[in-house]
């Protein structure tokens, strides 16, 4: 930088102000020193684990999003430090430049290798507590590789948007008053956001979605055929015709346990009889109160409310209606059991919570509420015992029906108007869940939150340490199956200001010590948490597949049922080896 002295003061260059200009109006110009450093600072937080472990396309996305965020944050501050330091005419020289570059140019590499070393070990310490395949020095190269790629490409993209704003700023200082122009092209630059993010991508994202997933909706899975017992919707004697029952629904009817299956297991009751199924699609009736009422009228005519239990079924997104629940609840009972649920949408949970929004809650409500009047219109000694499940999303569904101002309050109502309720891996902003988890007794973790000693309502996983409460479990039971490593339960938008829960201690049994919360970076990773949330083995993440046995036991355990029974059962369905996967 060449300073001349005018008035016994230093100046810039005015030269070196023009390069400054130049060298931010481009959108291929090179980097900023800020920038780059604080990107070295995004990549290196990246890099530490979360609840799931994320293989290496994962992280090169993780870590492309940080690098370019970090820069983008860095680059504006820097900016706004160089114009302040020029200004006063102290602009670090030349050699001082040359110098910090040289560093930068050795830390990046360093940084790099030394992320690279921290990254295997942290994961591989995670995978292997997880009994999941340990990742290598061959994932390195290609993790790296591809957070580069990503990182430079949003990166031209961030400076393409930043070059059109200040385009768009310059027209409008030709028409608008000074103080007012700076104002305006931010108001315009969020409406052209709203309209091209939020109006034209939304729309294009949603008629995408239901045009690929509604087509997938209507196929029918290889391997499934029409039942014919008259007890399962779709049938023959079915006031649900098959071909309205989405491809969900076909799965779960079809799949109704056997007799012979019921019978390869000897139960603690009566002769098995064959299970009630009742599934009322999309396309079964035009509206959700419709198809609540056809699902009552269903349950009439397949004897549901002649079964020992009858369970108000929510499933997820797509209509999905848990196997692995599903079996273990009919062998449990050895079949004298109704389950019975409504779609409400076919896109999966993660994109039907955005494009579907309140759809589960609708449902669940419709639901409950039309079978809860005819199950009440039953003599008391000829009802049912009335239960609730949901799973993910239809957690949400479950929830609503009951919530109330207070924890108390909303369990109050819950157990007031049915036997139970198994809940699995509720979402993270649900209701009931919140109240339960924030008025938890004096030292009880966010993971395993203890309400009034457990009486009522209990949160279980399989923490071999696992200590249960000290007080009764009294029925009606509410039991909330969550894993301390299940994303769907733990992540909130939050995350971007402040740690989460979570990560206080004592933290649970498969939950990293290293894991740590870094501003933006950790909610980064909390997406790519909930997208992975399936990918963990059973018993971790959001798989529950090992657990349905027991929690159906924990909330209403046939009579005489021991613990000896519950693995006995768990053995003989094999939970757990496969793993779920929403289809």
């Amino acid at each position: 930088m060449n300073i001349s002295s005018e008035g016994g003061r230093s100046m810039p260059d005015l030269d070196n102000q023009g390069t400054v200009a130049r060298r931010h109006g481009s959108v291929l110009a090179a980097p900023t020193f800020s920038g780059v450093l604080l990107a070295l600072l995004f990549w290196w937080e990246s890099l530490t684990p979360t609840l799931v472990p994320r293989p290496w396309a994962a992280q090169a996305a993780v870590s492309g999003v940080c690098i370019a965020v970090g820069y983008g944050i860095g680059a504006l501050v820097g900016h706004g430090v160089q114009r302040a330091l020029v200004r006063w005419g102290d602009s670090p020289g030349p050699r001082t430049r040359s110098w910090s570059w040289l560093l930068l140019g050795v830390g990046w590499p360093a940084g790099v290798l030394g992320g690279s070393v921290l990254w295997l070990d942290r994961q591989n310490d995670q995978r292997t507590l997880m009994g999941m395949p340990p990742v290598g020095w061959s994932d390195v190269v290609p993790m790296v590789t591809g957070a580069a790629v990503l990182a430079a490409l949003l990166v031209v993209v961030g400076r393409a948007i930043q070059k059109g704003l200040r385009a768009l700023d310059r027209r409008i200082r030709r028409r608008v008053p000074g103080r007012l122009a700076a104002p305006t092209t931010i108001l315009l630059g969020v409406v052209l956001a709203v309209l091209l993010f939020g109006g034209l991508a939304f729309r294009g994202v949603t008629e995408l979605a239901s045009s690929a997933y509604g087509a997938m909706n209507e196929e029918t899975a290889e391997g499934i055929v029409r039942p014919e017992g008259a007890t399962v919707s779709g049938s023959p004697q079915s006031l649900v015709p098959w071909e309205t029952l989405g491809r969900m629904g076909r799965d779960f009817v079809a799949g109704v346990t056997t007799a012979d299956e019921l019978a390869a297991f000897p139960g603690t009751g009566g002769p098995p009889v064959d299970p009630v199924r009742v599934y009322v699609g999309v396309r079964s009736a035009d509206s959700l109160d419709a198809r609540a009422e056809l699902a009552v009228r269903e349950l009439e005519r397949a004897g549901g409310f002649d079964r020992e239990v009858l369970v108000v079924w929510v499933p997820t997104g797509t209509g999905w209606m848990i196997p692995e629940a599903a079996e273990a609840l009919e062998q449990l009972y050895d079949g004298d059991t109704a389950i019975v649920g409504i779609q409400y949408s076919y896109l999966p949970s993660l994109l039907s919570v955005f494009l579907d929004d309140g759809l589960a809650v609708e449902a669940g409500s419709a639901l409950f509420n039309a079978v809860e009047a005819h199950w009440n219109q039953l003599p008391s000694d000829r009802r049912p015992r009335l239960l609730l499940f949901g799973k993910s999303l239809g957690t949400a569904g479950v929830e609503a029906i009951f919530a109330a101002v207070d924890a108390r309050s909303s369990i109050g109502n819950l157990v007031a108007r049915t036997d139970g309720a198994l809940i699995v891996g509720a979402k993270h902003v649900n209701p009931i869940h919140s109240q339960i988890t924030d008025a938890r007794d004096p030292g009880s973790p966010v993971w395993q939150p203890i309400l009034d000693q457990g009486r009522t309502v209990r949160f279980l996983n399989r923490d071999p340490n696992q200590r249960p409460p000290g007080g009764a479990w009294s029925a009606p039971r509410i039991c909330y199956l969550q894993h301390p490593s299940d994303p769907v339960s733990f992540w909130g938008v939050e995350a971007l200001w402040r740690p989460p829960e979570w990560m206080d201690r004592p933290r649970g049994y498969d939950v990293p010590e290293s894991a740590r919360w870094f501003p933006i970076v950790t909610a980064v990773q909390a997406v790519s948490d909930l997208v992975l949330q399936l990918s963990p083995p059973p018993g971790f993440g959001h798989d529950y597949a090992t657990d349905y046995v027991s929690g159906w036991a924990q909330v209403l355990p046939p009579d005489g049922w021991t613990d000896a029974d519950k693995e006995r059962l768990e053995q003989f369905l094999g939970q757990g080896t496969a793993g779920e996967s929403e289809p």
